[in-house]
């Protein structure tokens, strides 16, 4: 009556039990919230049918209600985790304070649990990112205590921790998508990393995560748990092998991996060697070349010895250079290159930097030569970011060519330029002195070249000598003074800067065919 009456709006009673059997039966049919139970009932007591119930729902509320003011049922209710304990008669009061007590801690609990199950699902979804953040803290070696890893690795599901390392990169990834668009990079991506989950799925202990943008990492594990390091480096070449294989062959990819292999280390926080192991091995391919499974122990140590430097080679390549010798300094060129890429064990980060420091010295050596200095520094920028993404010896030899072929036409395009202006100028000198007694000599000093070098551009330029140029413009003016004046052949020929009549006429005939005055009567 006092539920009916004042919590209506909030409960609703969904069952009676006249003995405590039938309300275990009944607390399992309907699932209450709260129970009011009475101690004293025929049969199975409060009590004892609490305790039943408790077993199937230990979140009810359960408030025990006796008659009986009775030390050891309010022990037992205790003990049961009750709510409460009311005395017969019950205060109308108390038990509305009681039941709307357990109503707002229902109202708490409901809202917690759809806390914790938002919570929980949002983890579940957020696992496979703390798996790969784990990943990569074990393999940069950050994580030092064991009994910390084997927590984190349990809490994520892992029951063997891995051993060995493998890292398989796309070969040349950067070259074969750089023109392609984002999606279609991210597509290749998944598509190799798809391949090689589903060549990794035979190894129930492996993880397969990708990594950088075109590796993926696969950490190994034995299959038991005193499995010996060499069987276990045995099924990590295995597995690297059938990665490479089904890359290879299969038909929507259109690329190939290069597999590298770390050492087996049986203690977890050393894993992080064989990740270091796996990524020097995948170096070798810039000797071996791609499409290969090379485990670290199968390469050769890189020479960390001081080699001396092939100075002289690079002296003469510089001197070809200057003077834009495209073939000449080629040669050299090829001469240098084969001096510093003959060791087939060298540090290809090594090789690498000392070709782009030559490289630099002739961009250097460009700029001096006349180069523009924006067009030299935007082939440096693109060089130094080019030079991280070959991955193999001969792409490198080709590349540094290609380079250098580039910055020998950026002075020889310049040089073209100034000498355009340059032979504009004297085109323009000639014009304004053709009447003077002008020479070869004089025309190069005004424009600072010397003589030598100004006839051979010149002819280079305006495929006809300095001196022939001269004489048409002479006798072009020549034709217009005949046919638009009176002035004599004398003058004429004065006029044009040839003070001796005669050898005017004579000049006159042999490039026109016939004498001034023979050009004049034709003309009139």
């Amino acid at each position: 009556m006092i539920i009916d009456k004042y919590l209506s709006d909030r409960i609703c009673i969904v069952g009676e039990a006249k003995n405590g059997k039938e309300a275990v039966e009944l607390a399992w049919k309907t699932q209450p919230d709260i129970i009011l139970m009475d101690v004293r009932m025929p049969g199975l007591d409060g009590i004892m049918a609490s305790k039943a119930i408790k077993k199937f729902l230990p979140e009810v509320k359960i408030i025990i209600i006796s008659a009986y003011d009775d030390f050891a049922y309010a022990h037992e209710a205790i003990q049961l985790r009750a709510v409460n304990y009311l005395l017969k008669p019950v205060q109308r009061g108390d038990m509305l304070d009681i039941i709307d007590r357990q109503l707002t801690e229902l109202d708490n609990e409901r809202r917690r649990k759809a806390e914790e199950e938002e919570l929980r699902e949002a983890l579940q979804s957020m696992m496979p990112y703390i798996k790969i953040g784990f990943i990569f803290e074990l393999l940069a070696g950050n994580i030092k205590s064991t009994a910390k890893i084997n927590e984190r690795a349990e809490f994520l599901g892992i029951k063997q921790l891995p051993q060995v390392v493998l890292v398989a990169n796309i070969d040349n990834f950067v070259q074969h998508t750089r023109n392609k668009k984002e999606i279609q990079r991210q597509v290749l991506k998944q598509k190799i990393f798809e391949r090689i989950k589903e060549a990794a799925r035979e190894f129930l202990e492996s993880i397969c995560i990708p990594s950088q943008e075109d590796k993926f990492v696969i950490l190994l594990g034995p299959q038991i748990e005193d499995e010996l390091p060499e069987k276990l480096r045995r099924r990590a070449e295995r597995l690297g092998e059938t990665i490479r294989r089904e890359i290879e062959n299969d038909p929507f990819i259109n690329t190939t991996v290069t597999i590298g292999i770390g050492r087996v280390y049986t203690s977890i926080e050393h894993l992080h060697f064989s990740y270091e192991d796996a990524l020097r091995a995948l170096e070798y391919k810039f000797y071996t070349g791609g499409n290969q499974v090379i485990h670290i122990d199968d390469v050769i140590p890189y020479d960390e010895r001081v080699h001396s430097y092939p100075y002289t080679e690079e002296k003469k390549l510089i001197t070809s250079f200057r003077i834009g010798d495209r073939e000449r300094a080629l040669q050299q060129l090829e001469v240098l290159l084969d001096e510093l890429l003959s060791r087939i064990n060298n540090d290809p980060l090594l090789i690498k930097t000392r070709l782009l420091q030559i490289l630099m010295v002739l961009s250097h050596q460009a700029i001096e030569s006349g180069a523009d200095p924006d067009e030299v520094s935007k082939l440096d920028l693109s060089c130094a970011q080019a030079l991280q993404s070959i991955e193999n010896l001969n792409e490198l030899r080709e590349w540094t060519v290609s380079k250098v072929e580039e910055l020998i036409r950026l002075i020889c395009e310049s040089r073209n330029q100034r000498q355009e202006i340059t032979i504009k100028k004297v085109v323009d000198y000639i014009h304004q002195n053709y009447n003077r007694d002008i020479n070869l000599e004089e025309v190069a000093e005004a424009v600072y070249f010397s003589p030598c070098y100004l006839s051979r551009v010149f002819k280079q330029m305006l495929k006809v000598n300095f001196i022939d140029y001269l004489t048409q413009i002479r006798l072009e003016k020549a034709k217009m003074f005949l046919k638009d004046t009176n002035y004599s052949i004398s003058d004429i020929g004065k006029k044009v800067g040839y003070q001796d009549p005669k050898y005017f006429s004579t000049l006159f005939k042999k490039n026109v065919g016939c004498t001034p005055s023979e050009y004049r009567r034709r003309i009139v």
